[in-house]
């Protein structure tokens, strides 16, 4: 049965704000919500259950709250007294005399003093009394050493201490309310950035301003990644060489040096949140209003002067560090390059930052991995439109090069993250865009050691990890809901219709005014959630894939599907059909070998050569790019020119040019020596015999190198170097 999202989400949030937030009411005097919550969970236990990352996460939060509604509270039972014989409420009486309570509370608060004439937020002396608060604050940060006040200044009658400023901001009520202590934040904000731009700074050093410049200052690992990222021109780019106004950051400084001490006095995921809503707003407004004039430079400082603050090793912040990082998140979520594209270099430096990315991915339970990969989803949606043109201009440039960095520090550090969530990315990432494809997908286990796909005597379908599904966190089965797409399969799958395979195909269309704004015709998103939706049916029914012992299982429903749609769509359907099935060419597992078989199936089988042709462009222009490339990549072309069956080198579009032919042949000179590239193009004749997957060659291999560039084909990208993996890409990253 399918979980009701919205009420669980309901749920969770009324004994969050009442039992934890507000203390009105025990957690025990909900007792059908709480068990109703604790059957849900139990639904993390079925690893069978199809769950979208959403589903999970609101699972992950209702465990999580059962636990602490359940968990004794000393502090409440040693404050509450012992309750009179005849006067014991019952729990709907107890709840209004908490409710009431809680209200004389807020009443209380709500009655704190204001400043002098401001009636609101909005009252012009509201923001008065705010800057005069301020301008004391920062004097007195200004006279502290390093720039943090600790106590009263002594023998500075000019100056105001920071107690006497911070007393002043708590009798003054700018604290009193989550509308008030927005407004105080927006204040600060808005004032702090106005003197940072127009103030005339003090001579920076080279380290302040290259740090204030933001985006791309400090390296990253893998600066040596090469591909489309080596593009890069010599020199500096646009956004590098333009240094723009200076900047006075000393009063910005300030201004996060309040809030660290705000948040230590007070509720500090409050404080932070209602901080950053201010600088998030302020933000938006700002560029809104300046455009192209607008300069991230400032803000960049505040908030990553705050990442290094509140998320560094404190015990202040240490029991309250998931949701400040959650705080974190929805505001990055907030200014999201999408929105702001004027800060996407500054967003990328500070979601790719040593003290957010890596904190919010070590979360124990994996609570932050959805929260990082909406951020990554956000950044591939933005760099889309760029990335389908191909020719980039050098800020698009930059801030691919960028991501690239960023997608290698997961792969070294974080490959199980790529791993879970490459279906989604690869919705989003262009078909053009080979090497970001290829960093997803040759992401594996970091308790896994990779097999050699060189092994001349490899047995794949031998391998203890061949036979593991892997996890895919994704709803793609909710994608199949548009169109009713899934009733469609399903109804195939019983009946064998003919006909729903020409509804199925037709349902992949966009409709014309779709496409011409998408640049395509098909719903990749729907292509590529019917292929794993339909593959995953084979596997599942412990039936023999396609090229294994156990026969070709030609009148499997699934394997009739993917045929239908191999040579009934048109050139520009089957390039995306074939790409989709190469998504899944990744580490070893079950739809790795699975759709391995599928694409050589499809190319023995069939009569069409164009087929032919398409599936090994697929997997060449994967393969002709930089590294890394992915395992069920490699093992699938190395099977297709050396297993005689398949009769590669018989096929004329291999020998439609001499370049072309020289292009293939350096490619399989890499993957098998020469000696075996002249005996397979010699031996492959028709009715030659058909070998197994373990195919022996010869031995002694020469050592593989780098595809010369004079094999291209004119206009091609340049060839990377498809060598066989070193001992350091084969070993578990554990290990080291």
């Amino acid at each position: 049965m399918a979980m009701n999202a919205p009420a669980v989400d309901f749920a969770v949030m009324l004994l969050q704000r009442i039992c934890v937030d507000q203390h009105a009411i025990a957690g025990t005097d909900f007792p059908k919500v709480s068990e109703i919550l604790a059957r849900e969970a139990d639904r993390l236990k079925v690893p069978q259950w199809n769950a979208s990352p959403q589903e999970l996460q609101l699972l992950e939060n209702g465990t999580k709250l059962l636990e602490e509604i359940r968990a004794p509270r000393p502090a409440d039972s040693e404050q509450q007294a012992p309750p009179a014989a005849d006067a014991r409420p019952t729990g709907r009486l107890a709840l209004s005399v908490r409710l009431a309570e809680r209200e004389a509370e807020e009443r209380a608060a709500s009655a704190a003093p204001v400043p002098a004439g401001a009636k609101s937020v909005s009252d012009p002396k509201f923001a008065e009394s705010v800057v005069n608060i301020f301008e004391d604050w920062h004097g007195a940060c200004q006279a502290s050493p390093d720039g943090m006040p600790a106590g009263n200044e002594q023998g500075s009658p000019s100056r105001v201490g920071p107690t006497a400023v911070l007393q002043r901001i708590k009798a003054s009520g700018f604290l009193r309310n989550d509308e008030t202590t927005e407004g105080f934040f927006r204040v600060c904000c808005e004032h702090s950035l106005h003197r940072a731009l127009t103030d005339s700074p003090p001579q920076a050093s080279e380290g302040d301003r290259g740090t204030a410049d933001g985006a791309m200052a400090p390296s990253r690992p893998g600066d040596d990644a090469g591909g489309e990222a080596n593009e890069q021109k010599d020199g500096p780019s646009e956004a590098e060489s333009s240094s723009g106004p200076p900047v006075q950051f000393a009063v910005v400084d300030s201004f996060t040096c309040l809030i660290v001490l705000l948040m230590k006095l007070s509720d500090k995921v409050q404080t932070l949140t209602r901080a950053l809503a201010a600088i998030s707003k302020t933000l938006l407004k700002d560029c809104e209003q300046k455009g192209v004039q607008f300069n991230q430079r400032p803000y960049f400082r505040i908030l990553q002067s705050l990442l290094m603050e509140v998320i560094a090793p404190d015990p202040s912040f240490e029991q309250a560090n998931f949701q400040l990082l959650s705080a974190f998140c929805n505001t990055f979520h907030a200014v999201s390059p999408v929105r702001v594209p004027n800060f996407a270099f500054a967003w990328l430096e500070l979601i790719s930052n040593r003290m957010f990315m890596p904190k919010l991915l070590m979360v124990q339970g994996q609570r932050g991995w959805l929260m990082f990969q909406r951020l990554l989803v956000q950044l591939l949606s933005f760099l889309e439109p760029f990335l389908q043109r191909v020719q980039l201009n050098d800020s698009a440039r930059l801030l691919y090069k960028g991501t690239v960095r960023t997608l290698l520090v997961l792969l070294h550090d974080f490959p199980e993250f790529l791993c879970d969530y490459h279906f989604p990315f690869c919705d989003i990432i262009p078909v053009s865009c080979v090497q970001i494809r290829n960093l997803i997908l040759s992401a594996f286990p970091r308790n896994m050691k990779l097999p050699d796909p060189f092994m001349p005597n490899l047995k794949v379908d031998l391998l203890p990890e061949i036979k593991v599904a892997p996890r895919i966190l994704a709803n793609y089965t909710s994608t199949l809901l548009d169109q009713n797409l899934k009733g469609d399969v399903d109804a195939y799958m019983r009946s064998r219709d003919k006909q729903l395979l020409t509804t199925i195909t037709s349902k992949l269309c966009l409709s014309r005014e779709t496409a011409i704004q998408l640049g395509t015709k098909y719903n990749v998103r729907l292509l590529n959630a019917l292929l794993l939706y339909t593959g995953m049916h084979l596997p599942q029914r412990g039936k023999a894939l396609p090229g294994q012992s156990g026969g070709q299982q030609q009148n499997n429903p699934s394997l009739d599907i993917f045929m239908h749609l191999a040579h009934h769509l048109d050139y520009e359907g089957r390039y995306l059909f074939l790409s989709a099935i190469a998504n899944h060419l990744r580490y070893p597992n079950t739809h790795t070998h699975y759709f391995s078989c599928i694409l050589l199936y499809l190319f023995a089988e069939t009569s069409d050569e164009v087929v032919r042709e398409q599936i090994t462009r697929v997997l060449l222009e994967r393969l002709i790019v930089h590294r890394p490339h992915p395992w069920g990549l490699l093992i699938t072309f190395i099977e297709l020119i050396k297993n005689r069956r398949y009769e590669f080198w018989s096929h004329s579009f291999v020998k439609c040019a001499p370049e072309v032919e020289k292009l293939f042949k350096s490619v399989a000179y890499t993957c098998l020596g020469t000696m075996n590239v002249e005996r397979s193009s010699d031996d492959a004749q028709p009715g030659g015999t058909p070998q197994g997957a373990g195919t022996q060659v010869a031995q002694g291999r020469p050592a593989a190198k780098a595809v010369p560039a004079s094999a291209l084909v004119p206009g091609a990208a340049p060839p990377g170097p498809l060598q066989k993996p070193t001992e350091a890409e084969t070993t578990p990253r554990g290990a080291s």
